[in-house]
Order: C-alpha cells, then structure tokens, then sequence
C-alpha cells in the first residue's frame, strides 16, 4: 500500500507543468544617426553613343523615299530621305504671290502718302493768300497722318510675307534629309509612302565618334561620382577593362528606376564597342 502511493506522488510530480524562463533579446548591432547603408560597389551600365540624332523633317508632307535601312553607314552631309517637294512648291508658289500683293499695296500706299502732302501744301498756300479757310489745312494733315499710318501697315504686311517667303523656300530646300554626321543607322521608323508630321523621326544615326558610359547609382551614392570622377568598366564581349572619366551628373532622379544615371566617356574606346553593350561599373 505504501509503495502504491509513493508511486502516485512520483508520477503527480512528474505532471506540473515546467516554467519557461525568458530569453532576453540580443542587442542590435549599433549605427550612428544619419549614416546611410554603405550603397553597392559595382553598378549596372550600358554603352552609348556621344552623338545621337533623330532625322525628322522641319514640316508635315509625305515621305517619298528613304535611302537607308539600320545598319547601314552614313557619311557627313548624306541624303537619307527625302519628302515630297511638290507640296512645298505650291506653297512656296502662293507665297510669292502673297508677296507681290503686300508689294503693290505698299507702293500705293507710298503714293497716297505723296498725294495726301502735295494737297497740304497746296492747302497750306492757299491759307496764306486768305483764299482758303484754316479748316481746310487742318484737314489736309489729318488726310497725311492717315495716309502715313496705311503706308506704315503696308510695309509690315510686306514684312510678314517676305518672312514667309524665306521660310517656305527654306522648307523647300530642306526637303531633302541629311546625316549631320557620320556614324551608323540604329533605326528605321518610316517608309517611303507614309505621311510624316513636323519633327516625327524617320531614321535614327548614332556617332562613330567618342563614346559614353551610362550607369545608374542611388540618389545617396551619386555625391561620390562628382565631375572628373575616375571608373572602371568591364564590358561584355570584351576582355580588357575600360577607363571613363565622369562628364555628367544629372540633379534629377529618374522616376522609374530611382536611380540617377551617371555619364561617363570612355578615355580609350577598344575597337569592338558598340552602343548597347552592358557594362558592370566600379569606383
């Protein structure tokens, strides 16, 4: 019986729950107030050219032939479009017209000028001899003032046309699209047949000229990438690492990315680089 119940209260102590003491947590590493995370030491770019332009025409009208393709070298001063000239031309033709109006009118308007003083005069003359009334005189410069002031919106409506003259002979030679500089055909946006807008692309050339480094930094990281800055850069498909030297950093954060894209210049552009290359980045 007793050993019965010794076995009871072992088992009954066995039962109480056990208390879980609790574990204190461990302290955070300390980081001084206003120190922001040290940024990554390499960053992500891209090869571009220097000199990179859309071939647009200065004014709508449709586009009759393109004499390149992407891919395709260009020289200084090429044609590589042309637009319909036919259009210009008419226009060109009306404003001319225009002009040789506004002309007649200012000639006229010269004349009534002269006859509108040579009555003054004679008004004048005939008050002085007391065969005329001084009514008469004052009129006669009013008559002069009115024919001054229509001569005067003659010439300017002579000026406006003869401007338009210039434009339109301008449109008319720049019908014609040129390259202003040598470099490659990136892309072709219009075909010969379309109509085009004023300042809608047609082709886009990049340089053959010096090279840059695009790469973007965060806002906080960007201080360190002042003007004259030194980088170093490994790009694809090539083996040797490239030296570029800061040229630009912009104020402005880019929306999309949160990221400001550093520019940089290639100080000695290998001869396999192209436009599009990726490039990882270092200080």
């Amino acid at each position: 019986m007793r050993a019965w119940l010794l076995s009871v209260l072992v088992i009954g102590c066995d039962l109480e729950p056990q208390k879980i003491m609790p574990t204190e947590p461990r302290p955070s590493p300390a980081r001084d107030a206003g120190v922001p995370d040290a940024g990554p030491t390499q960053y992500i770019g891209v090869l571009t050219a220097a000199q990179t332009v859309s071939i647009v025409p200065r004014v709508a009208g449709l586009l009759s032939k393109v004499h390149v393709g992407a891919g395709d070298e260009v020289v200084v001063d090429e044609v590589v479009a042309e637009m319909d000239p036919v259009q210009m031309q008419e226009e060109l033709r009306a404003a001319q017209a225009a002009l040789a109006a506004a002309s007649s009118a200012v000639t006229k308007a010269m004349v009534d000028v002269e006859d509108a003083r040579r009555k003054l005069a004679l008004e004048t003359k005939a008050v002085e001899q007391g065969v005329s009334p001084t009514q008469n005189v004052e009129e006669a410069r009013l008559n002069v003032k009115r024919a001054d002031a229509i001569a005067q919106q003659a010439r300017s409506a002579k000026n406006v046309e003869a401007a338009r003259v210039q434009t339109v002979k301008a449109n008319v030679t720049d019908t014609r699209l040129r390259a202003p500089f040598a470099g490659t055909v990136a892309q072709r946006y219009r075909d010969a047949g379309n109509r085009v807008e004023a300042g809608q692309p047609i082709v886009k050339i990049v340089g053959h000229g010096s090279m840059r480094l695009r790469f973007g930094v965060p806002p906080q990281i960007a201080k360190s990438f002042p003007v004259g800055t030194k980088v170093n850069a490994k790009i694809d498909t090539i083996t040797t690492p490239v030296s570029a030297t800061v040229k630009q950093v912009p104020p402005s954060v880019d929306v999309a990315s949160g990221l400001i894209f550093v520019e940089a210049e290639l100080e000695s552009a290998p001869p396999d680089a192209r436009p599009g290359l990726g490039a990882i980045v270092k200080p």
